[in-house]
């Protein structure tokens, strides 16, 4: 039995997905991206409450694209940069005795399947780390309110340096489907050979 969960899928609409560019036009690009995160959602919710972290003024209720998947997603914008606003995050649930343990689970996981999540949240350590092919990190389970996200560049190593240095017991969860975010138009053939 695993430990209550919340799991945040940080995700930005404008703009989304800008390196796609070469290979989809921008309606395709946006189109694409809400259908992954769609995707994400799907397999993350029954898991737990499902919280989606996007700038102000993101269409994602406006126009009724994660409630036509039939998705309850709460969406909650933020001004702060990804790093401030998911640490945000963590020192509210530490304030309240961390009641639940926080899964950040990235939108752009087209090939993500529940068995995945299942299998980070059956992993031992205060810290479970997903790693991408580019030196990412696709998914992380907190367990330890010391955590903080280290978002940007090759954010695995700076996740695991810090986690260490604060004295975190840290597992890995390796998967080729959690391994494929799409951000470069050549990860699309991984979609097309192994999406459903």
């Amino acid at each position: 039995m695993h430990r209550p969960v919340d799991i945040v899928v940080p995700f930005r609409l404008d703009g989304a997905k800008s390196r796609l560019s070469p290979a989809l036009d921008p309606d395709e690009r946006r189109k694409f991206a809400l259908a992954m995160l769609r995707d994400v959602l799907a397999s993350a919710r029954k898991f737990g409450e499902v919280t989606i972290l996007t700038r102000p003024g993101s269409e994602l209720m406006d126009d009724g694209s994660i409630e036509d998947a039939g998705q309850d997603a709460k969406v909650i914008p933020s001004d702060l940069e990804l790093n401030d606003a998911l640490n945000a995050m963590i020192e509210r649930e530490a304030l309240q005795g961390w009641p639940h343990d926080i899964l950040i689970v990235m939108a752009d996981l087209a090939l993500l399947a529940k068995n995945d999540i299942s299998g980070i949240l059956g992993c031992p350590g205060d810290v479970v780390l997903c790693p991408g092919r580019g030196g990412g990190t696709n998914m992380i389970l907190i367990r330890s309110p010391r955590c903080r996200t280290c978002y940007l560049g090759m954010s695995y190593v700076k996740h695991r340096d810090f986690a260490r240095k604060v004295g975190l017991h840290i597992s890995v969860y390796e998967s080729f489907r959690v391994g494929c975010d799409i951000d470069e138009p050549e990860d699309l053939a991984e979609v097309l050979l192994h999406g459903q």
